[in-house]
């Protein structure tokens, strides 16, 4: 298992309001105990209702997980209370906030885009994948393509090639607001 035999987990309120940590969760890697701050329910008044709804919809997902028992607590919500529940039960903060991980100090403390990081593919200039081009870039020799998880593939010299696979090889990346884009350059070049 990734974070070790059954331990106890922390998660903060606002990373409950995030379902891929469910998802994370259900995928296996964690077995144990989840501390998880009691949310207001959506009815009470006040707040973010539909952080509230997120929130119960990730603790009902945590509940079905085999392997994984959850414990609510209202003073969870208090972010000085959650610290010395870190630290109390010797338990590992999943946070989306990495001020509250630097907050954590000596406890041990991982933030979800670490998680995140651990299972996206890496591609490295030099290295040769197959790409199905979808459509032409905005350069007159671009193609465009795309990956699993909806990685966007700029091709130079790839316009020609649209509506099929070719080989290519990666020549970098670049890390977006709305996600991570390769550039590739066709592994063989067409002989006229």
């Amino acid at each position: 298992m990734l974070f070790g035999n059954k331990k106890t987990y922390v998660i903060d309120y606002d990373t409950m309001t995030d379902p891929r940590i469910a998802e994370f969760v259900a995928f296996g890697l964690i077995q144990g105990r989840l501390l998880l701050p009691e949310p207001p329910h959506p009815s009470d008044k006040g707040g973010n209702d539909h952080a509230k709804r997120r929130a119960w919809e990730t603790i009902e997902r945590l509940k079905t997980v085999p392997g994984v028992t959850v414990k609510l607590d209202k003073a969870l919500m208090e972010k000085d209370a959650l610290l010395a529940a870190v630290r109390k039960h010797k338990a590992t903060l999943i946070t989306g906030d990495p001020e509250l991980k630097a907050a954590a100090g000596a406890a041990t403390a991982i933030t979800t885009g670490e998680i995140y990081n651990l299972f996206r593919p890496t591609y490295l200039p030099g290295s040769e994948m197959k790409v199905r081009i979808a459509k032409k870039g905005k350069e007159p020799d671009e193609g465009i393509g795309y990956l699993e998880g909806g990685i966007k593939v700029v091709v130079t010299g790839g316009a020609n090639a649209v509506g099929t696979e070719i080989e290519v090889v990666i020549q970098g990346g670049l890390d977006t607001d709305v996600g991570r884009v390769v550039f590739a350059k066709p592994r063989f070049a067409e002989v006229r």
